[in-house]
Formats: C-alpha cells, structure tokens, sequence
C-alpha cells in the first residue's frame, strides 16, 4: 500500500474532492482504479475562521502495471510513502488446560481486555469487581460529585470501565502505536458497534 499524509481540504469537502487530491499527488491516470481508507483525520484550525481537516490515508491501486515504488518515486513527495501495516498479534499461550479458571482482579480497560483475550483463547475467565456495573456507578459518581456522600464500594475508582469511564486519555497514550495494540483495541470497539470513525479521528 501507499501512505499520503498532509492531505489538507476544507471542512465542507466532498469523498469526491478527497479522491481528486489522492489522483493528483500520486499522479495516477484518471481512469486509475484505487481504494483508500483514512489512517488519520484532524482539524486545522490554526487560519480562522477558515477550517481545513488534514489526512493520512492509506492507498491500494488496482492497477498492478505498476510497482508502488515506481508511484512513490513519481510522486516525488516527501508525505507519499510506502506503507505497511502492522498488525499486533496476540502473544502465544500455552495449550496445556488449567485445572482452575483464571481470576481477573478488576473490570478497568486492561482487565476487559484480558478477561477478552482469555475468552477467545478458550480459558473462561472469571472477573471479579469491587464496584458496580456502569449504568449503576454513574449514579453513585454523580451522587458524590453533588452531594459529596462516597460510596466506598462504587466510585471513580471502583466499578466496570475502571477509572477511565470517567476521565480521558487511557487509550491515547499510545500515539505512534509502533505494536498496531492500540488499534486492536479500538478494532475491538468497532466489531462490538462503536463508530467506525474512532479508528481514524484525531482527538
């Protein structure tokens, strides 16, 4: 595939003037058959009132006439590149079956995702939370936050989604993502029926 960054459109752009921009910095041929997917979006707002988004996207050309290293070479552009996606692979588990289930201490994000990852391994996990499911702690939050009244047992700190439920940032902190985990993740939440658009959205 064939990575371009620093795409720059108006806020109010067409699919169509993206894929104009995509033709004219590989300088493909009109008639040139591609598929892309959107890598990375973000607003520019550095020129107001004037809003522009700025993209990385990932290219793959029907035409097969020519190398992608030949397209990269004629671009001639320092934001088209060869891209390869990396993909994280879950590490390698044994396969010798346990006589007890696996106890997960806590339903934060990481103990989801290994009481997830467990699950798809055939270990059969057991998670055990000190708080209460989110629909509940919501109300105990919002409880303390108005009244100052703390239930000890579920809090902010205490209670599925962990800590991060209420505040930002525990799956931003990977940026670059040299592993491909983040994505995974975010891949997750996609299958389970989040918008497709977090995988590429910038903050």
């Amino acid at each position: 595939m064939i990575k371009i960054n620093q795409i720059k459109l108006p806020v109010t752009h067409s699919d169509e003037a993206l894929k104009k921009k995509i033709i004219k910095m590989l300088k493909l041929n009109a008639k040139t058959g591609f598929t892309y997917r959107i890598l990375k979006k973000s607003l520019d707002a550095r020129k107001k009132p004037e809003l522009f988004y700025t993209y990385s996207v990932a290219v793959e050309l029907d035409d097969t006439k020519n190398s992608e290293e030949a397209i990269v070479k004629r671009a001639n552009s320092s934001s088209v590149l060869i891209y390869k996606e990396k993909e994280y692979r879950i590490p390698a588990h044994g396969n010798i079956s346990l006589d007890r289930r696996p106890v997960i201490a806590g339903a934060g994000p990481a103990g989801l995702f290994c009481a997830y990852i467990l699950s798809e391994a055939g270990f059969r996990p057991i998670v055990i939370e000190r708080g209460s499911r989110v629909e509940k702690r919501t109300c105990d939050v919002q409880k303390f936050w108005e009244s100052g009244i703390l239930n000890p047992k579920s809090n902010v700190q205490f209670g599925e989604g962990g800590a991060g439920t209420f505040s930002d940032g525990k799956l931003n902190t990977s940026v670059k993502d040299p592993s491909g985990r983040n994505r995974l993740v975010l891949e997750t939440f996609v299958r389970f029926g989040a918008d497709p658009s977090i995988l590429y959205d910038n903050k």
